[in-house]
């Protein structure tokens, strides 16, 4: 199952589950779809309040000890600074060697310095009010260009989407590619070694695009399968699973020669599967091993490792799929109960589980939603796996054996809760760059002996 079988399959529990039932908030289906769609994993922006500002230099000591029964973690840190966006909204954010770019409700893009924190350059959205779609990640920066994602027709009802392709210092447009749908996924346009790989204006297809001209260097299409996308090794690779019941039951790897996107199945799983990510030069699936009725429900599970050099697949049991950030070897899982989990990339085996102590607050609206922290954002550097959520309360976990190394914190102004709403956080230079609603920031923790 990948991200359009997700959706559909999130819609279909959802509208079963109190589908004649008055107290049942009216379009959760809907609702809880745009918002898993804003960032993979629900990892969304939320609203936040105040006016454009830059805050510097600020010394914080917070985070409260214990929490390891050992000694107390660190809670040194420097934020460097803190800006306020414009705008009520932002839903993705990527860094390049001396900014940092997000894309938000009413802009296609914003570039602030990595430096200092001052907003270079905004490039406003054709139509703000449109109710335009979110985008879940932005294809990045390479080269003096950012790779961002507009609607195709401002204003209208069914806006589409165009992959853009401004120039970092200028912010002129580059050119335009228009995708298929409104999809803005971090499948939907994948960087690789001489190009970008991206959507076709038609379904069940992909382009090559040149990476300064956007032009069409080739095409390959498919059948009767669903296909993520991604770049392993500057290489398109394609995961693919049955689109129904009526296709093949089966789910393949295919390797796209990037000059000329000559295929080549690298391998082949029964049944349907999902794309989970890479660790080294293998490629992680998820397959249900029970009754489920999706991908992620509760229940047995098998992780499934294609070797791309050899094309082996290894399968291994486990309980409940482990899903998340992969980091050298380890798959770092996030569930809805504050825990973080942390398993064998090439086993499954669940090597550690601790308590963030992160503040996520229940919504009102709908008690069985809640704030979700940021993503895991890995410092391999200093094997520390960070953590972020709405308030502005962080955490860094080690990476090997979960004891928490740091706190910090950062201040935020009180916004209204929403659940499923998460925050994003980045690595850049050993310190980290947040985003939590219309607050962008730097800070760089301070580790125990010495490491940052």
């Amino acid at each position: 199952m990948n991200a359009d079988q997700l959706d559909r399959t999130i819609r279909d529990v959802l509208q079963s589950w109190t589908p004649d039932d008055p107290a049942a908030p009216a379009g959760i289906a809907d609702r809880i779809v745009r918002r898993r769609r804003r960032r993979l994993l629900l990892r969304t922006t939320g609203a936040a309040l105040g006016l454009t500002g830059i805050a510097v230099g600020a010394f914080l000591t917070t985070g409260a000890g214990g929490d390891n029964g050992d000694r107390p973690p660190a809670s040194g840190s420097r934020v460097l600074w803190q800006t306020t966006l414009p705008g009520k909204s932002w839903d993705a954010c990527t860094t390049g060697p001396d900014a940092v770019y997000c894309r938000g409700e009413a802009y296609d893009g914003i570039r602030v310095d990595v430096r200092s924190g001052k907003i270079v350059w905004e490039e406003k959205a054709g139509d703000a009010d449109s109710g335009r779609t979110p985008a879940g990640s932005l294809p990045g920066v390479r080269d003096g260009v950012l790779y961002t994602y507009a609607d195709h027709d401002p204003g209208a009802s069914d806006a589409g989407t165009d992959l853009v392709a401004l120039d970092a210092e200028s912010r002129r447009v580059l050119w335009k590619h228009e995708l298929a749908d409104d999809s803005r996924g971090r499948s939907s346009a994948v960087l690789f070694d001489g190009g970008i790989l991206a959507n076709a204006p038609t379904f069940k297809s992909v382009v090559a695009l040149d990476d300064r001209t956007g032009r069409t260097l080739w095409t390959h299409a498919w059948k009767q399968a669903d296909c993520d996308r991604d770049a392993i090794d500057g290489v398109p690779y394609l995961m693919c699973s049955p689109d129904s019941e009526k296709a093949p039951q089966r789910s393949t790897v295919v390797r796209l020669d990037p000059e000329t996107g000559e295929p080549r199945t690298v391998a082949t799983v029964d049944g349907p599967t999902s794309y989970l990510g890479t660790d080294g030069d293998a490629v992680l699936l998820g397959a249900a091993a029970g009754e489920q009725r999706y991908l992620g429900a509760p229940g047995p599970a098998t992780l499934i490792r294609v070797d791309l050099d050899s094309g082996k697949v290894s399968q291994h049991r486990v309980e409940g799929l482990p899903a998340g950030v992969v980091a050298d070897g380890i798959v770092l899982s996030f569930g809805g109960d504050g825990n973080a989990v942390a398993y064998a990339a090439d086993t499954g085996e669940r090597l550690w589980s601790r308590d963030l102590g992160l503040r996520l607050r229940e919504d009102p609206r709908d008690p069985s939603m809640r704030e979700l922290s940021s993503e895991a954002t890995v410092d391999l550097d200093s094997r520390v796996a960070y953590y972020l959520d709405p308030s502005g309360q962080l955490v860094g976990l080690d990476l090997d054996s979960g004891a928490v190394r740091w706190r910090g914190e950062v201040r935020v102004p009180d916004g209204p809760v929403e659940g499923g709403v998460a925050p994003e956080l980045m690595v850049h230079d050993h310190g980290l760059v947040g985003q939590v609603g219309t607050e962008l920031f730097r800070i760089d923790p301070v580790l125990p002996n010495g490491g940052r």
